[in-house]
């Protein structure tokens, strides 16, 4: 193991040699300067000396010509070594030689060049040299760093020219900046972007492209606060000419080797092209999702009209229908009752007939569907608290959700009132419910969420199930579309949610992503003031259990002939009309003998509605009975009566329900 003095007025150099010497066990003695080795060369007289070349002060020319003038002979004798990055061999070997250097190494070569250099001079032991004149060395020693000097000079000026060129010729504007904020370079780019001048951006006057926060931002990195060592920002200015710019502004921190941290470098980019054509990227897509959310709702509308308006004849198709079984099946019990017909006939023929029944409800269900999907379906709108709704359908909607699933209501507290049809209301939170628990095969919980949102109450039905992917997502509330090819279901849950809330004056909107669950919402209009009492029901003032004289109006055929039966069965006298100029012809000819107008809405020529105000101008206080499937002929956009006060009775109606509604209609007249 030897004793090797390096010496180098960079500390990370120093340390370099340091590790790789270590790793051969050599003892090392670091000097930061020249004459910081001499006097360690005294006092430790190490085996071997490894200096830099050029040095402040003492450089290694003058430090190795003082070494072996020292009058210490180990001193005078130490081998010495230059690892230098400025000088190459052919510089400074006539000095080297004359001073007696074992070797000239440079930084650039293998780090084993200068271990084999250490052990080399090392087996070589002491040096010894017969030094010329002081004045001869001085000569050579002026001479080589004069030439050096020269040449550090001219590569300096070389950089700057590089540096101003690619300074000048950058698109971007560049800033030096010292650490106490101020600058002390700009390139032209600069002040062309902030249509500033150059000398108005020195000092502080770069400041101006930013904005407070990113100006305080900005200094406390130059002053080295934080551990951040570069920021990032995007500003927008108005230039002197009046006009908006966008910049992209980047601060760099710049670090010397000895002082730390010395300033920033501040690079500036105009990048208001990129925003603008981002801007024009938003707009146009903004643009396109308009689009398609306007073609979407008019395919979804077409969908709607096209479902209501078949609902509508389909009602009257399977109207007549039903009405015609029914009497069929009080012709067989009137005969099976007069023995008329066997009793063996008369069971088979009614078993026969109940499944005709049950097929005509299953048909109507659907209808009512397709009529609340297109938003036709005649309602009862109310005023009511959804949270009273909910809990007092709790038990139902439990068993909506399956037997595997757990129910949890989270209700919001004061919330306002809604006006809507409370039986459509329930059919939307089972559709809701019941999908859910369906998504959930292995168990989970639907949780339903009452809350107000800007004025409108919201409902959350969210499950924990497998969730939809975007394309069913996007078609999930189309008329007929289901997934659930082994349920048997026709598809129109979602559709039929979606079109009462619709009508109700709300929005449904869903939210899935797969594996993550469903989210249903619908949000529907408040009501001012609190909810009303649910008024007790009417008692009409007398039982009109038949005999009155009836108009009845229906431009299709067979409803209107199974209706006279029908009423004519419960002891009523019928007129009947196709139309409303023959039904006014009726109520001219028969006076005051009519007491009640029951009439369709939707005719061709004359509606129902102008029909009732003709009639009952004539006939004031003249009962009003509209029997109607399409809702927009009885009700606006809201959802509110157009005839108040009226009686309102839906297709497809049995024989009960006709019978009943015109009963209640003449007790309510006669009473008021």
């Amino acid at each position: 193991m030897a004793t090797v003095m390096v010496v180098d007025d960079v500390a990370a150099n120093r340390d370099i040699v340091r590790m790789l010497l270590g790793f051969r066990g050599h003892e090392v003695i670091e000097a930061q300067n020249g004459a910081d080795a001499l006097r360690l060369a005294h006092t430790h007289h190490p085996d071997v000396v490894v200096s830099d070349v050029l040095m402040p002060g003492i450089d290694g020319l003058e430090l190795v010509h003082r070494l072996r003038a020292d009058p210490d002979p180990e001193a005078a004798s130490a081998p010495v070594i230059f690892y230098t990055a400025n000088y190459l061999e052919p510089e400074t070997r006539p000095l080297a030689e004359a001073c007696g250097v074992s070797q000239v190494v440079l930084r650039s070569q293998d780090p084993d060049t200068l271990l084999d250099a250490i052990d080399s001079a090392l087996a070589a032991g002491p040096v010894t040299v017969d030094l010329g004149t002081d004045e001869d060395f001085a000569q050579a020693h002026l001479h080589a760093v004069n030439a050096k000097l020269i040449e550090k000079v001219r590569a300096l000026h070389d950089t700057e020219r590089r540096f101003e060129a690619m300074a000048v010729a950058s698109p971007v504007g560049i800033g030096i900046i010292d650490r106490h904020g101020h600058a002390d370079y700009v390139n032209p780019r600069f002040a062309e972007i902030i249509q500033t001048p150059m000398d108005r951006l020195l000092g502080q006057g770069w400041l101006d492209c930013l904005d407070e926060p990113a100006q305080d931002a900005a200094l406390e990195l130059l002053h080295g606060a934080g551990d951040d060592t570069e920021l990032r920002f995007t500003h927008r200015i108005t230039r002197p000419d009046g006009e908006v710019h966008h910049l992209r502004v980047h601060l760099r921190q710049i670090h010397d080797v000895d002082e730390g941290l010395s300033g920033g470098v501040l690079m500036v980019d105009d990048v208001t092209d990129v925003a603008l054509a981002e801007q024009r990227l938003r707009e146009e897509t903004q643009r396109r999702q308009d689009e398609a959310r306007t073609r979407d709702a008019e395919r979804l509308h077409a969908l709607r009209r096209m479902a209501g308006g078949t609902a509508h004849d389909f009602n009257n198709i399977l109207g007549a229908i039903l009405g015609y079984v029914n009497l069929a099946i009080e012709s067989i019990n009137d005969g099976q009752a007069d023995g008329a017909i066997p009793p063996d006939t008369a069971q088979s023929l009614l078993d026969d007939l109940a499944q005709v029944v049950k097929g005509g409800q299953r048909a109507q269900g659907l209808t009512q569907q397709l009529l609340a999907f297109g938003r036709r379906e005649v309602n009862q709108p109310t005023s009511l608290d959804m949270n009273t709704l909910l809990r007092d359908n709790a038990a139902s909607l439990r068993a909506a959700a399956g037997p595997d699933a757990e129910l949890r209501l989270d209700l919001g507290a004061e919330l306002p009132a809604v006006k809507a049809d409370p039986a459509q209301l329930t059919q939307v939170l089972h559709n809701l419910v019941r999908n859910s628990g369906e998504a959930m095969p292995d168990g989970g919980a639907v949780t339903i969420t009452t809350s107000v949102e800007d004025g409108r109450v919201a409902v959350q039905v969210r499950d924990s199930g497998a969730g939809m992917d975007p394309d069913v997502l996007d078609r999930c509330c189309e008329p007929f579309f289901s997934t659930k090819s082994t349920t048997g279901t026709v598809g129109l849950g979602l559709s039929t949610a979606h079109g009462i809330v619709s009508q109700a004056g709300g929005q449904l909107s869903m939210e899935s992503r797969p594996g993550q669950g469903t989210t249903a919402t619908f949000t529907l209009p408040a009501t001012a003031g609190p909810t009303p009492a649910v008024p007790p029901p009417k008692t009409p003032a007398c039982d009109r259990s038949g005999g009155e004289t009836l108009l009845l109006v229906d431009d299709e055929e067979a409803v209107l002939q199974v209706a006279a039966r029908i009423l004519g069965g419960a002891g009523y006298r019928v007129l009947t009309a196709p139309d409303a100029g023959e039904a006014l012809r009726l109520l001219e000819r028969h006076g005051g003998e009519v007491a009640a107008l029951v009439t369709d809405v939707v005719m061709p020529g004359m509606n129902g509605r102008q029909l009732a105000r003709i009639a009952v101008g004539r006939r004031p206080g003249l009962c009003v009975v509209f029997v109607s499937g399409y809702a927009d002929s009885l009700f606006d956009e809201q959802g509110n009566n157009l005839e108040p006060g009226s009686t309102i009775l839906a297709k497809p109606f049995d024989r009960e329900k006709l019978v009943n509604t015109v009963r209640a209609a003449l007790g309510a007249t006669a009473g008021a």
